[in-house]
């Protein structure tokens, strides 16, 4: 933990593991393989480890997925599993011929017995005439589930991104890299870029099939939407195909603006300002009821490391004072970002639990805590309003999206709830 002061750049210790003993906010890294992997559709997900493990994954970003596991037992556990995994893989590919491959998550219980996944993807691929692709994600593989993340791109990458032949480029097409479709996010960037004529192939990996990936080398332009997922892709993409990559963000009007103009330049649209003016104009007139009301409100951030950087700007936007920026597994660049979007005397913070959370918010004393569902509890306890992020009622990106950010976090701050829960 470090507070932004005047004079040199200093950033919370980051990129290691939780220290021993300490209950941390942390998933594992096969959630964070199933972050990125879970909603890419014409797959068969099956996980290889006990039940419990496949439970923990169905839901990501709050929407549940279908997911199927070997679920292995003790006996499995002491004798191996390699038959019955090769078993599992074909009575899956018979259920769902229209699955056009498997993804086998290794689980920590495999990754401690050593099981030689590989050999049985190998051989059921053979039999099923389907790619059968293990994605190697013990949980203890890594110090969180940002690990899982590399782990789900470089299979990506290895396996389904840029399979469909010769790099015929598609007129005005473009990849965007860490991009989720949370609550309709994906529409309203898809409708801003279809103002410049342009269309998305593909989006990792809110909408990702594998027709798209195999298509993905294709496109004229890589968009970075998301660090940590979109950063590993897109340059291996360059390196690679050769493809060219921005990175921009479309969360509040400022950074909209200018992930418009950038893509428009690199495009040759024109008339793109005229289009940025009326969209600006719309939000800020919708908008202004509500940031009278948030006006000199201090909020705190805890989620994904990411978007710490952009949604302290959007908030700021919003006429609140970021008081704390904080994420579960933040890298440097991530808290490089944060650390320049909000004022001196913030707080900037790495793997908090829920003490030193509950501690910081008494001493910061927030009208709004912003994460994910975790914290939600540690907040309303304490007579904080809580929103969480990723969203759960309508998108946030684009100028629209700031308008819902503005209604639903006015909403949440002038409720009248909070002032008995501090009489």
């Amino acid at each position: 933990m470090v507070v932004k002061g005047r004079g040199h750049q200093v950033l919370p210790d980051c990129s290691r593991p939780t220290l021993p003993g300490v209950v941390s906010e942390r998933a594992c890294v096969f959630y964070g393989a199933r972050w990125m992997l879970a909603a890419v559709p014409d797959v068969i997900h099956l996980v290889h480890g006990p039940v419990g493990c496949a439970y923990y994954g169905r839901t990501v970003r709050r929407k549940s997925y279908r997911l199927l596991s070997t679920g292995l037992d003790e006996r499995d556990i002491v004798f191996g599993a390699g038959d019955k995994l090769f078993d599992a893989i074909m009575e899956a590919a018979a259920r769902y011929p229209e699955a056009r491959a498997v993804l086998v998550y290794a689980t920590c219980a495999v990754g401690l017995t050593g099981e030689d996944i590989l050999r049985a993807c190998k051989r059921a691929a053979g039999k099923i005439g389907r790619k059968v692709v293990p994605v190697n994600s013990p949980g203890f593989c890594g110090q969180s589930q940002a690990a899982g993340h590399d782990i789900a791109a470089a299979m990506l990458l290895e396996h389904f991104i840029g399979t469909g032949g010769k790099r015929e480029l598609i007129d005005n097409a473009v990849n965007i890299l860490g991009e989720f479709d949370i609550q309709g996010d994906l529409n309203e960037i898809e409708d801003l870029l279809s103002q410049l004529g342009l269309k998305v192939n593909c989006a990792f990996s809110g909408r990702a099939s594998t027709s798209a990936m195999a298509d993905a080398h294709r496109v004229r332009l890589n968009i970075i939407h998301c660090r940590r997922t979109g950063q590993t892709l897109a340059d291996a993409m360059r390196e690679r195909f050769g493809t060219p990559y921005l990175k921009v963000s479309f969360f509040g009007p400022a950074e909209t603006t200018s992930a418009i103009k950038v893509i428009g330049k690199f495009f040759g649209v024109a008339r793109v300002e005229e289009f940025i003016s009326r969209a600006n104009q719309k939000a800020e007139s919708e908008a202004a009821p509500f940031l009278q009301q948030l006006a000199g409100k201090r909020v705190a951030l805890f989620f994904g490391a990411s978007r710490i950087g952009s949604m302290a700007k959007v908030f700021g936007e919003l006429g609140m004072e970021v008081v704390m920026a904080g994420s579960q597994y933040g890298c440097r660049g991530d808290y490089q970002e944060a650390e320049a979007k909000v004022a001196n005397g913030a707080v900037l913070i790495d793997d908090a639990h829920d003490k030193e959370l509950a501690e910081l918010m008494r001493k910061q004393r927030p009208h709004l805590l912003v994460g994910g569902t975790k914290e939600k509890y540690l907040a309303h306890k304490m007579g904080v309003p809580f929103l969480v992020f990723p969203q759960e009622m309508g998108p946030f990106a684009g100028f629209r999206g700031f308008v819902n950010l503005a209604r639903q976090t006015a909403g949440l701050v002038s409720g009248p709830v909070w002032r008995l829960a501090h009489g």
